[in-house]
């Protein structure tokens, strides 16, 4: 039997991920509950925060462990999903939701939609999880803007001159991403 090293799985990057899991149920009870828009901009931006303070802590500080890297994986792409589905169902059953809008939020998410299923094929399969490419954490980047002014431009027209082009930046680099990731899990395949 191999003697594995047992990791420390307490630590703050750890519990920065596990923070941006619990953000994401507040998030969607404010969003079902038709809280302020603004104030659920805030939680999702100090959400996305924790998924680069979680990262960086974990280097700078020697932190890192499989758990963190898996569950952080997780807890990106529950946090980005998650918002963006409730945020679809409540404004679209609330008349909000414009085709522009719908078109956005899919260019938005274009890493996630085409990557995810692929991530959990390699997750639950006990494959290792690859490492974030450069174009990936600049993706992540580009949707924490893009993200938040769709959401405000549903309520503030204005919004739109920021999301709509942020959203076809990340069409562009959400896809160049995804297919990096993809092809790194194969490459990672036992």
């Amino acid at each position: 039997m191999q003697n594995k090293k047992e990791e420390n799985i307490w630590n703050v990057p750890n519990m920065l991920t596990i923070l941006r899991i619990i953000l994401t149920f507040v998030i969607v009870y404010m969003i079902f509950t038709g809280e302020n828009i603004t104030y659920i901009v805030t939680i999702f931006v100090i959400a996305a925060l924790t998924d680069f303070l979680d990262g960086q802590i974990a280097r700078r500080w020697n932190l890192k462990t499989e758990f963190g890297r898996k569950t952080d994986m997780i807890a990106d792409r529950f946090l980005w999903a998650v918002t963006a589905i409730s945020f679809l169902i409540y404004s679209g059953f609330n008349g909000l939701l414009m085709p522009i809008h719908g078109m956005q939020l899919l260019m938005i998410m274009s890493r996630e939609i085409i990557s995810t299923p692929f991530a959990l094929a390699a997750f639950f399969s006990g494959n290792p999880v690859p490492n974030a490419r450069g174009i990936a954490k600049w993706n992540t980047l580009i949707q924490g803007f893009a993200l938040p002014a769709l959401m405000l431009s549903i309520y503030y027209s204005a919004w739109t001159y920021l999301s709509l082009p942020l959203s076809i930046i990340i069409a562009i680099t959400g896809t160049i991403s995804a297919m990096y990731y993809i092809k790194d899990i194969k490459r990672n395949k036992k």
